[in-house]
């Protein structure tokens, strides 16, 4: 099914039992997740979230079959870029259409062509559906951030809002936290705010090699304007990259104790909203024993960029990256 479909399914109140949403716009999905949310008019005490590997078969499983003693809900939101297998994604399903308190919403983060078999699994028969969505069209982009700064109340004109889009290379989860920020001006946007205020990833910044980085693309192009144009020392990049994973680590602990984030609480001062949230995705994604890896390989590679003689730093520095990402 397709968004519009989709939406179209919420506005005349009916909401699916299980709930299946890929697709390769994260704004999209998390903005649809609250809209089922909302539709249900869930309470915190309803809701159980689970990102990434925090999924347990057996716990969802068994929360989705507890019987309502007054009349609450059992809501189970799975957030994961690795996919369920289907038995276990068909069981789910089954436990919600016979349970009238349980509902069900899979907000899947990976690739589509994993995803795509798993859509067998959210059928109508079982009440259930799934919705790929696509990335948005540059006018359809343009109405989702008008929406949203209305929604806010910030005052920001069509061209500062398109001038935004464009610096942050069309990506809408940076744009929806950028109108957050903006915010706090308390007067009306206009594109010259964008330039003095917004740091876009339009260029290339240590922040913007790190996310690619971490999320396994291709690194070489940006690496090479870092270390040849921007003439940044391979020693400043291990460091710089050494000290990422570290704060990670630390976020990763963080929200396993709490389960949730705090970035002052975690490094002792407060982060950009949408650093802290992408700082969060990332660092729970990595289990403790790859974090073992990937400090251990850094810290071998930073010796040797300090101590042998006759390396090609560059060269040496860009294969250690490729390998930290094959531990991903």
């Amino acid at each position: 099914m397709y968004k519009r479909e989709f939406e179209a399914t919420l506005k005349t109140g009916n909401t699916p039992k299980s709930t299946f949403l890929y697709g390769a716009c994260s704004y999209q999905n998390n903005a649809l997740c609250e809209q089922l949310l909302s539709l249900l008019q869930a309470n915190n005490d309803e809701k159980v979230m689970m990102y990434y590997d925090e999924y347990h078969f057996s716990t969802a499983k068994n929360f989705l079959s507890q019987s309502s003693l007054f009349g609450d809900r059992n809501i189970l939101i799975i957030k994961s870029d690795k996919t369920i297998p289907a038995k276990e994604l068909e069981t789910l399903v089954e436990l919600c259409a016979k349970n009238d308190s349980s509902y069900f919403i899979y907000q899947y983060f990976g690739e589509d062509k994993k995803a795509t078999p798993l859509t067998k699994c959210f059928d109508k028969k079982t009440q259930a559906a799934f919705v790929r969505l696509f990335k948005a069209e540059f006018n359809e982009a343009m109405q989702l951030l008008q929406n949203h700064a209305r929604l806010v109340g910030l005052n920001i004109d069509r061209y500062a809002l398109q001038h935004l889009y464009m610096i942050h290379m069309e990506e809408l989860s940076l744009c929806i936290n950028e109108c957050e920020k903006l915010l706090v001006l308390n007067k009306e946007i206009h594109i010259k705010d964008i330039d003095a205020l917004v740091y876009g990833l339009g260029n290339v910044s240590m922040e913007h090699f790190l996310t690619k980085l971490l999320e396994k693309k291709d690194i070489k192009e940006e690496f090479e304007r870092l270390i040849e144009g921007d003439g940044m020392e391979e020693i400043r990049m291990i460091n710089a990259i050494e000290a990422h994973v570290v704060q990670l680590f630390l976020f990763h602990a963080y929200i396993k104790l709490h389960g949730s984030f705090d970035a002052k609480a975690i490094l002792g001062y407060p982060l950009p909203p949408h650093i802290a949230a992408q700082r969060s995705q990332h660092s729970i994604k990595i289990d403790v024993y790859t974090y073992k890896l990937l400090l251990t390989l850094l810290s071998e590679a930073e010796y040797r960029l300090k101590k042998t003689s006759n390396l090609d730093k560059a060269s040496y520095l860009l294969s250690t990256l490729i390998k930290l990402q094959s531990y991903l």
